[in-house]
Order: C-alpha cells, then structure tokens, then sequence
C-alpha cells in the first residue's frame, strides 16, 4: 500500500516567503509571526492589535505549536515593524497556494470580484479598493491585488487571473468582467464553460 502523501503544514509554506529584516537582533522566526497573523485573523481579528491580544490571550498553544522559544507572542510593534516591510505580494501568493492545496476541490467554482476593505476606523477613513479571487464552496481567497487607480478594476482582475491555475474551474464574474480580453485570458489558463464541459470558457 502506498503511503499516504504528506501536506506541507502552514508553517513549512510560510518559511518560502523572503525575510526583509536583518538577520541581527531577530526575535521570531518570520514563519511563526505570519502564521500567528492567519491563525488570529481566522478566528476574527481584524487589526495588528487584535492579532497581538490573539496572540497574548493563547501564548502557550501559540508559543508551542509556532515553534516560539521565548514564550511570549510578538507584541503589537513588531508585528507593524515587520508588515510595513513585508513583501505582501509573496505572503498572499504562498499563503494562497497553502489554501488551494487543502481546500480547492477540481471543479469548484472560482469568482472574481473587487471589493472595499476598511480598517478599524471603518468609514473615517478611504478603503483599499481590491480584486479578489474566492473559492465557490469554502470560500477561500486565493489571491487578491489592490487596484492602481480609480476605475481600473479591470486592470487588477487580469493579474491577479493570471496567478490563478484555472484548469478544471469555472469562473464567475459580474458583467464587467464580461470584457473580451478578460474572456481570452480565461480560455487561455484552461477554465471550464459554464456548462462545465469543452474547451473553452465563459463568464458567468
């Protein structure tokens, strides 16, 4: 009998992502404060701040299944220090394939849409307006890319296509997408119709 393949953890995909702080005067290991930030923001915390109280009010389970030696969680300083530099972009591109790996079942659907997000301050202050691509059934983000300007939604949404692995899924969209050079790009990564058989791709 064969053995049973292994899953890469969280920890182990997170250790791909570059380092940007000097390899002097390092607290914790880069893959345990982001795995920290996913486990705090999967349970609701929607801040830096939030992630640092997660981390405090669970310090043993987190210090001991992150590997954290000195048994304290990263405060609310560092966790700023650290995403103000951190390359978003390889965060969100290893984190998304960790989640598609575990999560995307072939054939569920993937939809694309923009969307506003909004701090702790709510509507005080402007929202980053961002493209993002989720998973039908478990509702995964598997990748999202802010838009670089006012009005260019369409922009955002052929990046961030063009990081997904679209064979075997269908896709859905609303009608702006419904764009000819959109629907090309999603023919050309091998998406299914929406009738979920052929060759070619519609948005639905």
């Amino acid at each position: 009998m064969a053995a049973t393949e292994r899953r890469e953890s969280l920890l182990e995909a997170l250790a791909a992502v570059p380092d940007p702080r000097s390899r002097h005067g390092r607290r914790y290991a880069l893959a345990a404060v982001l795995a920290l930030a996913v486990c705090a923001m999967a349970c609701g915390a929607r801040s830096v701040y939030a992630m640092a109280q997660w981390g405090r009010e669970h310090r043993e389970l987190v210090c001991t299944a992150l590997g954290i030696t000195r048994q304290t969680a990263p405060d609310v300083a560092t966790l700023q220090r650290l995403f103000r530099r951190l390359d978003v972009g390889a965060f969100e591109g290893v984190l998304g394939r960790w989640l598609s790996a575990r999560g995307l079942q072939r054939g569920e659907g993937i939809a694309v849409d923009g969307k506003t997000l909004r701090g702790i301050h709510g509507e005080q202050l402007p929202g980053v307006r961002l493209v993002a691509a989720f998973t039908h059934q478990s509702g995964i983000t598997l990748t999202q890319e802010a838009m670089p300007g006012e009005g260019q939604e369409l922009a955002a949404a052929q990046v961030v296509l063009e990081r997904l692995d679209l064979q075997g899924h269908v896709v859905t969209a609303d009608a702006l997408y419904a764009q000819r050079g959109v629907c090309a790009q999603i023919r050309k990564k091998g998406a299914l119709p929406a009738a979920g058989q052929g060759q070619s791709a519609d948005v639905v």
